[in-house]
């Protein structure tokens, strides 16, 4: 199917911003594309990486027996750390070929390849059966969800009686945020079209069915990682300086656009107009 013009956006811009994600978040290494979780625990930033996906996998209690639906998978760092760490199945879907080809050929580098695989599909509009799967995973991926709603919908119907599901993103803190020129230059700029709130994302997960929903802003844990993408910006547009000076090719305006969301970002979060929030709720048996 023919991708629509907001999910083509989506798939070009993970096109042109892959180096940018490879300098500031050790893609090639982390398989990462996530804000990173600090606590005590955490000493350096890979770690924090691995850190989110640990608290993750522990908020929705996976175990080695379940079978998860990594929506959003990106280059499959969160399936592949699922996997390599508890022995469980994991499908990973993404709106683009090339993250597919990529997740598949890491699956195969680190060993799990028999565990893991990866397909091209819309996570609010997928091709797989009613009670399909135990848990589904979204990290920073369902904020790109053209309908939160429709999403919410389809993570019911897929998982099975008892399944879970986990969502770690950004949210704003009103919704009337979502206009603000901070908020849309940082949106703009990472090709998301808005954002919900906390409540009432966790309002639609009951109005769904959802039960034993929890929420909790984890946004002094992930505030380290927005720093960083801020530091990042003034090193980037060094960066582009130079290119226009060496005539090595203007940056695209994806590219663009993405550096300056990296300081737009953080001054969100350090304004309290948005917050990074972790949700857990559990389909009725």
């Amino acid at each position: 199917m023919k991708p629509t013009e907001y999910h083509q956006r989506i798939i070009d811009y993970y096109r042109d911003t892959e180096n940018a994600y490879k300098d500031s978040w050790d893609l090639n290494n982390s398989l990462s594309i996530h804000y990173g979780y600090w606590d005590q625990s955490v000493k350096n930033f890979p770690e924090s990486l691995l850190r989110m996906n640990a608290v993750m996998m522990k908020a929705a209690g996976i175990q080695p027996s379940d079978w998860v639906l990594d929506a959003g998978c990106g280059v499959g760092g969160s399936s592949i750390f699922l996997a390599s760490m508890l022995g469980c199945r994991v499908t990973g879907i993404t709106l683009s070929e090339r993250q597919v080809q990529q997740a598949t050929a890491h699956a195969e580098k680190k060993g799990v390849s028999e565990l893991v695989d990866f397909q091209v599909m819309n996570y609010a509009a997928t091709d797989f059966p009613d009670a399909s799967f135990d848990v589904i995973w979204g990290c920073e991926s369902i904020c790109y969800a053209d309908d939160k709603a429709a999403f919410i919908r389809e993570a019911y119907r897929l998982l099975k009686p008892g399944g879970r599901l986990v969502v770690a993103d950004g949210f704003v803190t009103k919704p009337e945020n979502n206009e603000h020129q901070v908020i849309r230059q940082w949106l703009d700029g990472w090709q998301v079209n808005y954002l919900e709130t906390m409540d009432e994302f966790t309002a639609i997960m009951k109005q769904t069915g959802f039960t034993t929903i929890e929420s909790r802003d984890i946004s002094k844990e992930t505030w380290r990682s927005a720093k960083r993408l801020y530091r990042f910006y003034f090193l980037a547009r060094l960066y582009l300086l130079w290119k226009k000076i060496n005539f090595s090719g203007p940056p695209t305006e994806l590219q663009r656009k993405n550096i300056a969301a990296c300081k737009y970002q953080y001054l969100g979060m350090k304004k309290g107009l948005w917050q990074y929030g972790l949700i857990t709720g559990q389909k009725g048996s």
